[in-house]
């Protein structure tokens, strides 16, 4: 039996059969048989208030960043721990600190342009503390959509798992991370010989909160708002 026989039954098929079977073709890639079978799909009605598309894309948006936060928290804390498990971090190496070398809580980056090869463990810190940076900077990011919304930035995320470690890190960031200004540095001085000097960073709060309030219009959209 050929497919265009097989698609003459697809009407019969009921609303489970069609979600299983539109998902396995997802699942194998097989994009012509998805549209097949969702084409072939009856129409339903739906009636909600008038706020559900805003409170529905919300909900997806929400859940997006929390993920995307979440596996940039994880990227940060691992970072630290591998800082930390260095063995030469209270090595001899911890004098450069007292001679004006910043610390973890040093929030302009590294100082002493030209000053050689830095030991492991400030390199391993310097990327825990990059990846802090990126970490706050999207969460300042979040923190700005939702106050143009007026709304609260953490409230759908209290009951998930992983909210608490997230706020740890969050606010582990407030002591270690890079300001945009520190990283910049760094970045500069860890690009490549010859490589284009940096001026700023791609990713700022701003930037984030533009990105989350075009995604939000676009479901709001799809959502029939």
């Amino acid at each position: 039996m050929n497919a265009k026989a097989v698609a003459r039954h697809y009407g019969s098929l009921t609303p489970e059969e069609r979600f299983r079977l539109i998902l396995a073709a997802g699942g194998r890639g097989d994009e012509a048989e998805r549209d097949r079978l969702a084409n072939a799909a009856k129409r339903i009605t739906f009636s909600a208030q008038d706020f559900r598309p805003y409170a529905n894309a919300f909900d997806e948006l929400a859940l997006l960043v929390f993920i995307e936060l979440l596996e940039e928290a994880a990227r940060y804390l691992d970072a630290l721990h591998w800082a930390d498990e260095d063995p030469d971090i209270f090595g001899d190496d911890e004098d450069e600190e007292a001679e004006g070398e910043p610390g973890p809580k040093a929030d302009t980056g590294p100082a002493r342009e030209g000053a050689g090869e830095r030991p492991a463990w400030r390199r391993s810190l310097d990327l825990a503390l990059a990846w802090g940076c990126l970490l706050r900077t999207k969460a300042d990011g979040w923190k700005l959509f939702c106050e143009r919304l007026s709304v609260p930035p953490f409230l759908l995320w209290d009951k998930l798992p992983g909210s608490d470690r997230l706020r740890r890190a969050l606010a582990l960031t407030d002591k270690a991370a890079f300001t945009p200004e520190g990283l910049v540095r760094w970045l500069n001085r860890a690009r490549p010989a010859g490589g284009p000097e940096r001026t700023g960073i791609a990713m700022t709060a701003e930037g984030f909160a533009d990105a989350a309030a075009e995604l939000f219009r676009e479901r709001v959209g799809w959502w029939g708002g």
